[in-house]
């Protein structure tokens, strides 16, 4: 399945916050949006092409927009990040989900050139949960009673993997295949 990962414009903002109060999509986010509101959604989205430690990208295949994926806390020192992304239809979910964290994973290796990636799932979101141990990321820990949300506390997992142990793995995608889905690659 092609992908292609571009980076948000301020035009993509009501496409963005509808996608982030979607309650599929909200409910495993440690924030919410309390008062969706497009115009900071565009500040928001200019904000972030500021950071030096946030990359973000909408995903897209064959041509539509079907998700959104971010590298957050880089630190370029350490090379360590971490990542989040979501698709928004149901049914891609189901499809897409296993061959995308291997761009998410090329992406963080080879054109970030980060050396580890750490994520954290809040509880109950079993299907990435799931995911992150089929590829074989290291179950550092939970975080008990981590993120307060829906008028309780939650548990997060947290998981990392180097760049050696994604290396040692076998991959369907062809890394440079991989990487060319994206339109702004690091050098």
């Amino acid at each position: 399945m092609p992908f292609r990962f571009r980076s948000p414009t301020v035009d993509d903002a009501e496409m963005l916050l509808a996608w982030r109060t979607e309650p599929a999509i909200t409910r495993f986010m440690f924030t919410d949006i309390d008062n969706p509101d497009a115009s900071r959604q565009r500040a928001w989205i200019q904000a972030m092409e500021k950071r030096q430690d946030f990359r973000h990208f909408v995903i897209e295949t064959q041509g539509c927009p079907i998700g959104y994926l971010s590298y957050s806390d880089i630190n370029w020192v350490h090379r360590r990040c971490s990542s989040g992304s979501y698709i928004v239809d149901a049914d891609a979910r189901r499809t897409v989900a296993g061959f995308l964290h291997s761009f998410i994973m090329d992406y963080c290796f080879y054109a970030l050139g980060m050396n580890k990636m750490v994520n954290y799932f809040m509880e109950g979101n079993d299907n990435v949960i799931k995911i992150q141990r089929i590829l074989k990321c290291r179950e550092v820990g939970v975080l008990k009673e981590h993120v307060f949300k829906y008028g309780r506390y939650h548990d997060v997992f947290v998981f990392e993997i180097l760049k050696s142990e994604w290396e040692a793995q076998a991959h369907p995608f062809a890394r440079e295949r991989t990487l060319a889905a994206f339109d702004a690659v690091e050098g």
